[in-house]
């Protein structure tokens, strides 16, 4: 997956808690996995770059669960983010700002509001059972999920992972030549 962006993630989670003043931290949570897995699943990236970790309730994204676990004063994050986030109670998050719409395209806003129309207003037991009948889930294996879960066996995807990856390691490779031999290569 791309690489994670503070900015964007924040962005996203507030877009998300905007839409009704304020989340339940779990709903707000799997909003943010189906909408990352959904725009993968079309556009082949995700929105936020986030790693996503198999966890007894369900997938999580652990980067945005640490901004979250910091807000609430239970965890840590390399900056403070309460100036745009705070905590009502224990798990109802409650915006402080306006997400910032220019980090987010238009295609990361449609995911958004399909993941939250589709899980927003249900409750813990409900968006439970729904993650663990996840295919990206079911797939994968104990502990950090991979590109590989949220491709589901879709041909395409697979395809465009093995081009990505091998032009990766071509990138990897060039930053490592001589220069000489890089004006070579181009």
């Amino acid at each position: 997956m791309k690489r994670f962006s503070e900015q964007k993630a924040l962005a996203a989670i507030l877009y998300l808690a905007n839409q009704t003043g304020k989340i339940d931290m779990y709903a707000l949570l799997k909003a943010l996995y189906y909408a990352d897995k959904y725009h993968f699943q079309q556009w082949g990236r995700t929105i936020t770059g986030d790693t996503y970790h198999r966890l007894p309730f369900g997938p999580v994204p652990s980067k945005m669960y640490d901004m979250l676990k910091s807000v609430r004063g239970d965890g840590l994050w390399s900056r403070d983010l309460s100036d745009s986030l705070g905590f009502a109670d224990h798990t109802t998050v409650i915006p402080k700002a306006k997400a910032d719409l220019n980090r987010l395209s238009q295609t990361d806003i449609e995911k958004l509001d399909q993941s939250f129309m589709e899980r927003g207003q249900k409750n813990f037991d409900q968006l439970c059972e729904e993650a663990h009948e996840d295919a990206a889930f079911k797939r994968s294996q104990a502990g950090k999920m991979t590109e590989d879960d949220f491709t589901e066996d879709d041909p395409v995807l697979l395809e465009h992972l093995k081009e990505s990856r091998e032009n990766e390691r071509y990138v990897q490779d060039w930053r490592f030549l001589p220069p000489q031999d890089k004006e070579a290569v181009c």
